[in-house]
């Protein structure tokens, strides 16, 4: 199925759910955005889960917290273990949208879930591999950790190939399922159905993703605006 096709789906704003961060308030510090910043980045995933994961992922337990934890109450006291809850306000302020990906002006999909793709951009950048203590481009490695990697590769793939959108692997989901990285003037969103209200009752992929990870979904009834008196 050609891209532009596909339904994605992208955890966003309730204001502006498909469009670029306010550039007021960027921190530059998205895994592909550009190192020189001239253009920002706006994700989307293949699923509604893997979209709610890679945004909540940091409420998680670190690893540190779950090794003390287990070590001190066992093995079998790990569903135990306290995590963030998801809040009120999260659940209010942000919905699943469903979304259409759409190309400008020519622009090209960089595809790191290419085994192909991936040794050849291996070649390309072994000098900044080397210099970053990496034997290989590992996708789980520098999507976590090694943001320098992914924003410099981005930044070469828009300069020399005219790229717009990069496809790579979640490294939250298990599956590794695909994630968009949609790059500012090369690519757009555009909504492809109704907007996903996160507030009570919540979504199926929300209440899923939220017991797969031992989350607490704190109560956040829908708000309604009332009219003004005249």
């Amino acid at each position: 199925m050609d891209l532009a096709d596909q339904i994605l789906w992208r955890v966003g704003h309730i204001r502006d759910p498909i469009g670029f961060p306010p550039r007021a308030s960027y921190e530059w510090s998205h895994r592909f955005d550009d190192r020189e910043r001239r253009w920002r980045t706006v994700y989307c995933a293949w699923t509604p889960e893997t979209a709610l994961r890679e945004v909540l992922a940091d409420l998680r337990p670190n690893a540190a917290t779950l090794a003390r934890f287990l070590r001190r109450y066992g093995p079998d006291a790990a569903a135990e273990l306290a995590t963030q809850p998801i809040t009120r306000a999260w659940r209010r302020s942000s919905v699943l949208a469903p979304v259409h990906v759409v190309l400008l002006d020519g622009a090209q999909v960089l595809d790191l879930t290419d085994p192909h793709e991936v040794r050849r951009l291996e070649t390309s950048h072994s000098e900044l591999l080397v210099a970053h203590g990496l034997g290989r481009l590992d996708l789980h490695e520098i999507t976590t950790r090694r943001r320098e990697v992914t924003q410099a590769i981005a930044t070469r793939a828009y300069d020399e190939e005219h790229v717009g959108v990069v496809r790579y692997p979640s490294s939250i989901d298990l599956a590794g399922t695909p994630c968009y990285a949609l790059i500012e003037g090369r690519a757009k969103l555009e909504l492809a159905g109704d907007l996903v209200p996160l507030t009570d009752p919540p979504p199926a992929p929300l209440e899923h993703v939220a017991a797969g990870w031992n989350m607490a979904l704190q109560a956040a009834p829908a708000v309604v605006r009332r009219r003004a008196r005249r």
